[in-house]
C-alpha cells in the first residue's frame, strides 16, 4: 500500500500545474514582468556600461550601436544606463507608495468602517474630499508648493492614493462587521480591538492589498509624468520621466531615447496591474470556482 501511495502521489510539478496561481496566465505574467523591474532596479548599477551622469559631446544623439546599446541623448549620455538607474527612482516611489497607502488607508478605512457613527461620516467626507479630485493633479498640487524632490513625490502620490485604500477598506469592513462570528466576539467578551485584529484585518485585507498594488503601478506613472513637467526629481539624476523630456525635442530625428523609457514604464506599470488583478481573482472564491471562463485557461 506504501508503494501505490507513493505511486499514486502527484509530482511537484504536477501540483504546480493544478495551482491556480500557475494557471492564471495574467498573474504569472504580472510576476515575471515585476520580477524584471525589480531585478533591473536592484543590479541597474551592475548592469550599467556606462556612468549615467558622464557626458560626452562628441557622441551626443548616437544612435543605438555595440557601444551604446540605446544610443545617446544630447548630452551624450547613455540612455541604457540612464533607464537601469532611472528604474531605482521608479521601485522606491512605487514601493513607498504602496506601503503608505496600504497602511494609512487600512487605518482610516477601518476606523471609519467599524466605529460607525460620526467618526465615520467624519472620515468619509475627508476621504471623498480627497477623492474629489483627480490623484494626479492633487499630487501635482502637493509637490507644486512643497518643491521638487523624491521625498515629496512619494508623499504626494501617496497622499494622492491613500483614499482609494481607505474607501476600499471601509466597504469591506462595513460587510464584516455584522456578521455573526464579530457578533459572537462581543457576547463572549472579546475585546474590540483584539477582534478588529484577529477576525477583520484577516478578512479585509485582499481586495485592500489589490488596491494597494494598482496604487504602486499608478505611482510609477505619476513620479514619471512629475519629472516629465519638471516637477519631480530634477535632472541630471535619471528617472525615466527625465529621459523623456530629454527625447522630447528629437521625436522625430531620435525617437528611441523616448521611445525607450516610455515602453520602460509601460512595461513596470503592465506587469504591476496584471500583478494586482491575479491576486485578486486567485483570492476571490467566487472568480476562483469559475472554471467556465477563461481566467484559468
Amino acid at each position: 500500500m506504501t508503494a501505490g501511495a507513493t505511486a499514486a502521489a502527484p509530482s511537484l510539478w504536477t501540483m504546480l500545474r493544478r495551482s491556480p496561481y500557475v494557471r492564471h496566465r495574467g498573474l504569472m505574467t504580472g510576476i515575471a514582468l515585476t520580477v524584471l523591474f525589480v531585478l533591473v532596479a536592484l543590479l541597474g548599477p551592475l548592469l550599467a556600461p556606462h556612468d549615467p551622469l558622464a557626458t560626452n559631446l562628441r557622441n551626443a544623439l548616437a544612435p543605438p550601436g555595440t557601444d551604446y546599446l540605446l544610443g545617446t541623448d544630447r548630452f551624450g549620455r547613455d540612455v541604457f544606463s540612464r533607464l537601469l538607474f532611472g528604474a531605482r527612482a521608479s521601485l522606491l516611489v512605487a514601493l513607498s507608495v504602496g506601503a503608505i497607502s496600504l497602511t494609512c488607508g487600512v487605518i482610516i478605512g477601518t476606523a471609519a468602517g467599524f466605529a460607525g457613527g460620526w467618526p465615520d461620516r467624519i472620515l468619509l467626507g475627508l476621504i471623498n474630499i480627497l477623492l474629489a479630485f483627480p490623484g494626479f493633479l492633487l499630487a501635482l498640487t502637493f509637490v507644486a508648493i512643497r518643491g521638487s524632490s523624491l521625498g515629496n513625490v512619494i508623499a504626494a502620490v501617496a497622499i494622492a492614493y491613500t483614499p482609494r485604500v481607505a474607501i476600499v477598506m471601509r466597504a469591506v469592513v462595513m460587510t464584516i462587521r455584522p456578521r455573526q462570528f464579530i457578533e459572537a466576539s462581543y457576547a463572549i467578551g472579546v475585546p474590540t480591538l483584539r477582534i478588529v485584529w484577529k477576525h477583520v484585518l484577516p478578512n479585509s485585507l485582499p481586495p485592500v492589498i489589490v488596491v494597494a498594488t494598482v496604487s504602486a503601478a499608478f505611482a510609477v506613472l505619476a513620479e514619471a509624468g512629475l519629472s516629465f513637467l519638471g516637477l519631480g526629481v530634477q535632472p541630471p539624476a535619471p528617472t525615466w520621466g527625465n529621459v523623456i523630456t530629454e527625447g522630447r525635442p528629437f521625436l522625430v530625428s531620435h525617437p528611441w531615447i523616448s521611445l525607450s523609457a516610455g515602453a520602460s514604464i509601460a512595461a513596470a506599470v503592465t506587469g504591476l496591474n496584471l500583478l494586482g488583478d491575479g491576486v485578486r481573482d486567485t483570492l476571490d472564491p467566487f472568480l476562483r470556482n469559475q472554471t467556465s471562463t477563461n481566467i484559468f485557461k
